[in-house]
């Protein structure tokens, strides 16, 4: 039965994404996990615990209920399991979620700064959502329960001085505001870092390049780059390029 389940396009994509998460600087020695919602079931696939990004396979992913209970698959369960869970729970709409722990995010969540959209990166994430409760690990599903209030209707929040949590409906949209996050905080905090003053887009700009940049259409295609690029530096032999919807 798990080679069967193992062979489901989101199983490779999963796998797709945490190489790509590594290639677009996610890693640190505890790097995070990537879920998936099994719509057939009241459960979800999850990268199991104590893997660099780079190292997943498809053989990686433990199917686990919402109790947090194992139904399928080897390996430790990620102990941050409740903080998936409980967005799930929250959020019908979201089918992908990942917990990641990049620099320059990191840095940023630390501070009180204001996303800015000084290049196109943050355009498509300015209500970026913030969680203060605690720096700790989300391992307690009451405090999980807060961080998916917290994340209300937004696709991306910064936990503070912890990491990252980007949603999506698709494996690859999730992908992509991860992705889009981490670029947007390292640009800012580059611009802080000169201590001159500088710009940044404003008024309905914002909202045109969100869409033209990173509608439905850009979404597939800056996936199909990635996993072209995966498959550049793992030595992948089958190529695998897919996608679901975005909010495009």
């Amino acid at each position: 039965m798990m080679e069967t389940v193992m062979t489901k396009d989101y199983i490779r994509e999963m796998t797709y994404a945490s190489k790509i998460l590594y290639m677009e600087n996610h890693n640190d020695i505890n790097n995070g996990q990537i879920s998936y919602r099994d719509k057939d079931s009241e459960s979800i696939w999850i990268r199991k615990g104590f893997l660099g990004w780079e190292e997943t396979t498809e053989q990686d992913f433990i199917q686990i209920d919402y109790d947090g209970n194992r139904l399928e698959g080897e390996g430790p369960i990620p102990s941050e399991w409740p903080l998936h869970t409980e967005i799930y729970r929250a959020r019908n709409d979201v089918n992908c979620i990942i917990h990641s722990h990049p620099p320059y995010s990191m840095i940023f969540s630390a501070t009180s700064l204001d996303l800015r959209p000084i290049t196109h990166d943050a355009t498509p994430i300015m209500n970026t959502a913030r969680f203060t409760l605690t720096t700790n690990t989300v391992t307690n599903p009451n405090i999980a329960a807060e961080v998916a209030q917290a994340l209300g209707s937004s696709n991306t929040m910064l936990l503070k001085n912890h990491g990252i949590v980007s949603v999506g409906k698709s494996i690859p949209e999730t992908v992509c505001w991860a992705t889009v996050l981490e670029n947007a905080c390292r640009m800012q905090l580059i611009a802080e870092s000169t201590g001159v003053p500088y710009s940044w887009t404003e008024g309905h700009e914002i909202k045109m390049k969100s869409k033209i940049i990173y509608g439905s259409t850009a979404i597939r295609e800056y996936w199909a780059y990635w996993c072209r690029k995966a498959d550049r530096q793992f030595g992948t032999n089958e190529p695998f390029v897919t996608g679901g919807e975005t909010n495009g």
